[in-house]
C-alpha cells in the first residue's frame, strides 16, 4: 500500500521514509534507555527522557501512517518534514545573527538557513502538485496535540505515557511521586521538607515497557502497510486497532488491520 504513496513526493519525504526515520530513532532511544537501566550508568531521569522520545517518535509515526487514504498519509508526512525544515531554518537564522558567534559560524549558519528555507518551499510546492492545500502542510506541528489525536482515534495511551515520562524527565514532583519509592523524609530547620526517593524497579520496567509497546505498535502497522496488497488502491486507509472497532469506524472501506499488542 505504501509503495503507491511515493508518487509525487519529494525525495526523502515519502510516507515510508518519514515513518522509517521515526522508527529508527525510537529504537535507538529505547536501546539506550535499556542499556542505562541495565548498567546503572545513567540516572533515572535519563531513562525517562529516552523513553519519552521513543513514545513521541512512535506516536508521530502512527499519526503519519493512519492518515485518511493516500492523500491523508502524504499530507501528514509532508507536514512532519516541513516542520523539521522550518525549525532548522529558524534556528540557523537566529544563529546567523548572533553577535557572540564567530563570523565563520554566522556565515555557515546563514547558508544552512537559506537551504532549509528552500526545502520548506519544495515541500509546499509538492503539496500543491498533489492537490493538498498548502496550509495543511505548513501549519505548525503540535506534537502533543497529534499524540492526543492518535489516542482518540485508536484508544491508545501515547499522550498520557509521554506526559508521565516528560514529567519525570523535567523533575516535576507529581511524576516523581508516581514513579519513585520513598526512602526518607527530612525536615529542614526553619521550615520545609525534603523527600528522598529512588525509581521503583517495577515502575522502571513499566516505563521501558511503554516504549517497547509503542515501537511494536508502529512496527506492526508499518509492516502491514508495506505488505503486498494489490487490492488496496489510493482510497485504502491503514488503521491500527481492535478489528471490531475498525470495522465499525470504517464500514465498507478497505482496511489493513494491525492488532494492538497489550
Amino acid at each position: 500500500m505504501l509503495a503507491g504513496d511515493e508518487d509525487g513526493m519529494p525525495e526523502g519525504a515519502s510516507v515510508a521514509a518519514v515513518v522509517r526515520a521515526m522508527l529508527d530513532s525510537a529504537v535507538d532511544d529505547l536501546v539506550s534507555a535499556y542499556e542505562l537501566a541495565r548498567t546503572g550508568s545513567g540516572g533515572a531521569t535519563a531513562v525517562a527522557t529516552l523513553v519519552r522520545g521513543t513514545v513521541e517518535l512512535s506516536g508521530v509515526g502512527m499519526f503519519v501512517l493512519t492518515g485518511s487514504e493516500r492523500r491523508g498519509r502524504q499530507q501528514r508526512a509532508l507536514r512532519v518534514v516541513h516542520d523539521s525544515y522550518q525549525n532548522a531554518a529558524k534556528f540557523f537564522t537566529q544563529l546567523s545573527t548572533d553577535p557572540i558567534s564567530p563570523p565563520p559560524v554566522r556565515e555557515e549558519a546563514s547558508l544552512h538557513a537559506k537551504k532549509n528555507a528552500a526545502e520548506c518551499g519544495k515541500v509546499a510546492d509538492a503539496a500543491l502538485r498533489l492537490g493538498i492545500k498548502k496550509t495543511h502542510v505548513t501549519a505548525k506541528l503540535d506534537r502533543t496535540g497529534l499524540l492526543r489525536e492518535v489516542d482518540q482515534a485508536r484508544d491508545t495511551q501515547f499522550f498520557s505515557r509521554w506526559q508521565l515520562c516528560s514529567g519525570y524527565a523535567h523533575g516535576l514532583a507529581w511524576a516523581h511521586e508516581f514513579f519513585n519509592k520513598r526512602l526518607y523524609t527530612h525536615t529542614i530547620e526553619g521550615g520545609g521538607v525534603i523527600i528522598g526517593g529512588t525509581l521503583d524497579g517495577d515502575r522502571l520496567l513499566s516505563m521501558l515497557g511503554w516504549g517497547r509497546h509503542a515501537i511494536e505498535d508502529l512496527l506492526g502497522t508499518f509492516a502491514a502497510g508495506r505488505a503486498s496488497q494489490p487490492d488496496m488502491g489510493p482510497d485504502a486507509t491503514l488503521v491500527s486497532g481492535p478489528p471490531e472497532k475498525v470495522k465499525a469506524m470504517y464500514p465498507g472501506v478497505p482496511v489493513s488491520i494491525r492488532l494492538v499488542i497489550d
